[in-house]
């Protein structure tokens, strides 16, 4: 019964285009991106701020 139940559920479901899909994955790997370089961009400044506050 419940996976009768879970079947009318994704019937019921409305799926993204293929146009939607790709947009949407694009959009995805964008944004990860930056905040793959916002994150290296912070690892650098704080490492160099360790060692100017190391070398004091």
């Amino acid at each position: 019964m419940k996976l009768k139940n879970i079947w009318l559920e994704l019937k019921k479901t409305n799926w993204p285009s293929k146009k939607q899909l790709v947009q949407l994955t694009a959009y995805t790997l964008v944004l990860c991106g930056i905040i793959a370089m916002l994150m290296v961009g912070l690892d650098l400044l704080f490492f160099n701020l360790r060692d100017w506050f190391l070398n004091l």
